[in-house]
């Protein structure tokens, strides 16, 4: 019997979370029968969080969300997996992203508590189904309508790829940009890596594809060292760290709890080389000579866009030599 037909998957802007896809993590993961437990507590006295077991996600407090989500991220890293944690994630992960926006910090603890709960990329035990859902939903959060008009970035707390500072304009490669990248490469399945990356630098928008290809240089302890997100954060130039990234480190609990723990590797090999693949055949040395005149234009002239610049060719340089374009 063949298998039902899977379109490709692409980052088009203003198609953002697929309705369908969220009501189907909705349907697949009820509310728990009891509250969830704080990870970090001393004593006897374990904080619940009572609050999420009542009303639709639209009436809980903000805080206490971000709370619970960042316990159930932090937890299993520190002192190993409860199945408490885990069913809370489920859970929250199609109704936290009904809040997503009302933040800055959301749609990257989302992220981070996906990489703890789907600890191997491959999804075992998962529905086959799970994989393109979450794609299709926290996976598409940079492309959500209001971020977008006519084709370019409308900057809000999420998506805000080039920061005004007294000096002048710098890129930002890091923060929910950096997460939902590091999500969409780490759960694709490997043959559909090509058409993504070619639906990301279809994206006509410079300011775009500068931080991404910025986002490329950071990432290459990632995708070529076997390093793991908690070593995002170093170079402030091309940071790609975002929140609670630094509490993986590709096992739970972490190596440095249990030494014999199994380290899975972030991004899958295959899809790196997917990856390079992709964009040896998609970028070259003269697209990126136009993307960066076009990032001067579109740093305009009320500021010097030096630094943003200086970013973008430094990185540009660093991708060409590593991923062999011509």
């Amino acid at each position: 019997m063949d298998e039902p037909f899977a379109p490709p998957y692409l980052w088009i802007p203003g198609l953002g979370a697929d309705p369908d896809a969220l009501r189907r993590l909705r349907e697949r993961a009820p509310r728990p029968r009891e509250p969830m437990g704080e990870a970090w507590f001393m004593g006897g006295d374990r904080h619940y969080y009572r609050g999420l077991m009542a009303g639709a996600a639209a009436d809980w407090e903000l805080r206490e969300l971000e709370n619970a989500l960042t316990e159930l991220t932090s937890g299993p890293t520190s002192f190993d997996h409860l199945d408490e944690w885990s069913l809370w994630f489920d859970y929250l992960l199609p109704r936290a992203q009904e809040r997503a926006d009302e933040t800055r910090h959301l749609h990257e603890l989302l992220v981070s508590a996906a990489c703890v709960h789907c600890l191997d990329p491959a999804l075992p035990g998962r529905p086959a189904e799970f994989r393109r859902d979450l794609l299709d939903t926290l996976g598409r959060a940079l492309m959500a309508p209001q971020r977008w008009r006519d084709g370019r970035i409308v900057a809000d707390r999420v998506l805000d790829p080039l920061r005004s500072y007294v000096c002048g304009w710098t890129l930002e490669s890091g923060a929910a940009f950096s997460a939902i990248c590091s999500l969409a490469l780490r759960y694709l399945e490997t043959d559909a890596v090509d058409a993504w990356i070619g639906s990301v630098l279809a994206i006509d928008d410079p300011l775009w594809r500068a931080v991404f290809v910025v986002w490329l240089d950071g990432a290459e302890p990632l995708l070529f060292e076997g390093h793991q997100p908690e070593q995002a954060a170093h170079d402030p130039m091309k940071n790609i760290a975002w929140d609670w990234c630094w509490v993986l480190r590709g096992a739970v609990p972490s190596p440095q709890l249990d030494p014999e723990a199994r380290v899975h590797a972030f991004f899958p090999p295959g899809n790196v080389a997917a990856l390079a693949a992709a964009l040896r055949r998609r970028l070259g040395l003269d697209a990126l000579s136009q993307w960066s005149a076009a990032l001067r234009v579109a740093c305009g002239e009320t500021r010097d866009p030096g630094t943003a610049l200086w970013q973008f060719d430094t990185s540009a340089l660093r991708v060409a030599e590593r991923f062999g374009l011509d």
